[in-house]
């Protein structure tokens, strides 16, 4: 049902204009930095570092905030893709995943967490039907991907997670699987291919994101194709 919901406001977003989509972005944007400004402030204060944005969504939340509240356009690529594949990623593991956060981490945070990324849904698509990338913007992605992932593995080695739940961790060393074949022996020639495994689901990513930023951005706006590839480059960065 709240799948639905938020694609009934997306469906309604993508009829405005490019200054009011703007508007509904930096909206978005305003509510996700405050809401992590007040939950990572809260935590410090009390010197409880333990609470850091290492997770990709939570980094996302910030870095989605920060490029479209003040116009960094070299992130404007990756902090997209971010935001769709964060956003899409937790609402189609929600129904099948959902108690198992809920036990993880609690009711309130889980809602939380299923609304922040909604949020970050939400403001990915509309960031597409407004700005078009094209396949040269592919660099920033991968470079930034490899930036954030340094950053999370350094974090693990500055501050003590213990008792945490966080996802990228377990995806990193490959606890993941732990969790979905309990019974299974392990070994460690099963990390290779699944950290290829890894890579090419991420890279796939990539591509399908692209693909859904031309048809969203040219849904509806001309009838002939090839007027819209000879446009491609003039549509770029409107926002």
């Amino acid at each position: 049902m709240w799948i639905v919901l938020v694609h009934i406001f997306i469906r309604s977003s993508l009829k405005l204009n490019k200054i009011k989509a703007l508007h509904i972005i930096k909206i978005i944007s305003l509510m996700l930095l405050s809401y992590k400004v007040i939950e990572y402030g809260s935590s410090w204060i009390q010197k409880d570092f333990s609470k850091m944005p290492v997770e990709y969504s939570a980094i996302t939340y910030i870095l989605f905030s920060a490029t479209f509240l003040f116009n960094i356009k070299p992130l404007k690529t990756f902090v997209t893709f971010a935001a769709f594949l964060s956003g899409i990623g937790y609402l189609v593991t929600f129904p099948f995943l959902g108690t198992i956060f809920i036990e993880g981490n609690g009711l309130m945070t889980t809602m939380l967490a299923l609304l922040n990324h909604s949020l970050l849904y939400v403001g990915s698509i509309i960031v597409m039907r407004n700005l078009l990338f094209n396949d040269q913007t592919k660099k920033p992605i991968l470079l930034m991907t490899i930036i954030v992932v340094a950053y999370s593995i350094a974090m693990q080695y500055l501050i003590n997670f213990e008792g945490k739940y966080l996802f990228i961790y377990m995806l990193l060393d490959g606890r993941i699987l732990y969790s979905l074949f309990k019974n299974v022996d392990i070994n460690g020639f099963v990390f290779l291919p699944y950290n290829l495994m890894i890579v090419s689901i991420y890279l796939g990513m990539i591509s399908i994101f692209f693909k859904a930023n031309h048809k969203i951005y040219f849904m509806n706006l001309a009838p002939y194709p090839i007027r819209i590839r000879k446009e491609v480059v003039k549509h770029e960065h409107t926002i």
